[in-house]
């Protein structure tokens, strides 16, 4: 029999487990958290943008994941590279990850922002990504902003009427078709027989 000296008892060895996973936890949970942005000059903000933009938030969401969310912006002032009419932008680094202090604060639709704009795409669609760091802040660009970019392009926004549904339209008069011409063949070869 072994001394109760030498003896571990298992509650104590559970405890010690679960109190190390829990400061694991809160060490790896709480390292994003402490994202800060590096101090850089406009002009190195500028150069990394793929594109600058002021315009108005038409419309916000939030993703499933714990992140900054998504917005449709509509530019109504193209200061580098070119846009569309609306545009998908994700708020922060991590496009649907953890949340970080980089994050680009939360917009509310109708609000003016200068977004600094990096290319997201995803598989067949464009969309773009910023946060804080980028450069990106809510109003109209600042007098430096302006001084260093110009006036940029004025874009006119035109809302569109609504034109998801004839990709699936056509899709489906396409497949009628094809199963009219199926039949007709097929109609025509026991006719045949």
């Amino acid at each position: 029999m072994e001394p109760a000296a030498q003896r571990v008892r298992p509650s104590t060895v559970r405890y010690l487990l679960a109190a190390c996973a829990t400061l694991a936890l809160l060490l790896t949970a709480a390292s994003p958290a402490v994202a800060s942005c590096v101090e850089e000059s406009l002009a190195d903000r500028v150069a990394r943008a793929q594109a600058i933009a002021s315009g108005a938030v038409s419309e916000t969401r939030q993703t499933f994941a714990p992140a900054g969310g998504v917005i449709k912006f509509r530019p109504t002032r193209v200061l580098k590279g070119t846009l569309p009419a609306e545009i998908e932008v994700f708020l922060g680094p991590t496009r649907g990850g953890a949340l970080t202090s980089v994050d680009s604060a939360v917009a509310r639709t109708g609000q003016t922002h200068t977004l600094y704009l990096r290319e997201a795409s995803e598989t067949g669609r464009v969309s773009y990504e910023t946060d804080a760091c980028s450069g990106s802040h809510t109003g109209e660009p600042s007098e430096e902003e302006t001084k260093l970019l110009g006036q940029g392009t004025f874009q006119q926004t035109v809302d569109h009427a609504d034109s998801s549904w004839i990709a699936p339209l056509a899709f489906s008069v396409a497949a009628i078709v094809a199963l009219a011409a199926i039949a007709l063949v097929r109609a025509r070869r026991v006719s045949a027989r």
